[in-house]
């Protein structure tokens, strides 16, 4: 599965690297936030963190963009010394609209790969870890923030494996 998912990384990095337009300018962006587990997932984890980054670029004048992402995230649980952390990446596809100099709301969604590790300090036969598809999607607005661009949005991310997970963003 490693291998899976540094050949997927590395083609998401060729196929971005390609020109597009020579006008066209790439964003690198950072982020991170609370983290809010949902589902059965939300029953056994407690609210947590999760930072990530990555890369968009343009690919039409609608403002529509592919990019990646990666991610990282940690989760305590109702049980003292169980700990939970995702880490995974997602080839994104988005778009925003409205004003460049003003507010501009935007939608974006994106196919991957996320990788759960569960430890605990008080029953250690329970530590696992278990890599599999991942798919999320999200919503916001873009607004200028002195020289740079912020952003203030929300996503969902979730784990296709046989122990789904999920985690608001």
């Amino acid at each position: 599965m490693k291998r899976l998912l540094c050949a997927t990384l590395a083609a998401a990095f060729f196929a971005l690297s390609a020109p597009v337009d020579s006008s066209a300018q790439g964003t690198v962006f950072l982020g991170g936030g609370v983290t809010i587990p949902v589902s059965d997932y939300g029953e056994l984890a407690n609210t947590g963190w999760q930072g990530g980054g990555g890369v968009l670029v343009p690919v039409s004048d609608a403002g529509i963009t592919l990019g990646f992402e990666g991610f990282y995230g940690n989760k305590n649980h109702e049980t003292d010394g169980n700990k939970t952390k995702l880490l995974g990446s997602l080839a994104l596809v988005g778009m925003q609209w409205g004003d460049p100099e003003g507010l501009q709301p935007g939608v974006f969604g994106g196919l991957g790969f996320m990788r759960r590790s569960f430890k605990s300090e008080s029953t250690p036969v329970l530590d696992n870890t278990s890599t599999s598809f991942a798919w999320g999607g999200g919503a916001g607005v873009g607004f200028p923030l002195g020289g740079v661009n912020g952003w203030l949005g929300g996503s969902y991310t979730s784990g296709l494996g046989d122990d789904n997970f999920a985690t608001r963003w």
